[in-house]
């Protein structure tokens, strides 16, 4: 054996536990939980936000028992499923993006 971990470590208790708590962390700073993909502050959070709504996307109807309650978890702290791009964070997010490219010019 050569030591493969089979495991993935997104979905992985510990690191659900721990993310979800940052999540919370997030929302309680930030006002939402509309983490981006590419958050600076924590690189891990923002991907892993992006990859539960893949996956919710995904499991639709379909969900075990496990995953419900973790989705639930999710929905308690406030977690959006669908950032609609009409929305205020979504303009504003690629107004900023727009802005820093103006700048670099």
């Amino acid at each position: 054996a050569v030591g493969f971990e089979w495991a993935i470590t997104f979905f992985a208790e510990d690191v659900w536990q721990e993310r979800c708590e940052e999540l919370r962390l997030y929302k309680e700073a930030n006002g939402d939980c509309r983490v981006l993909q590419r958050y600076k502050e924590n690189k891990k959070l923002g991907r892993w936000v992006t990859v539960m709504r893949r996956y919710y996307k995904e499991q639709g109807k379909k969900q075990n028992p496990v995953w419900k309650k973790r989705f639930a978890q999710l929905e308690a702290v406030g977690f959006e499923w669908e950032l609609k791009s009409n929305s205020y964070w979504v303009n504003s997010y690629w107004q900023e993006r727009l802005n820093e490219l103006r700048a670099f010019k």
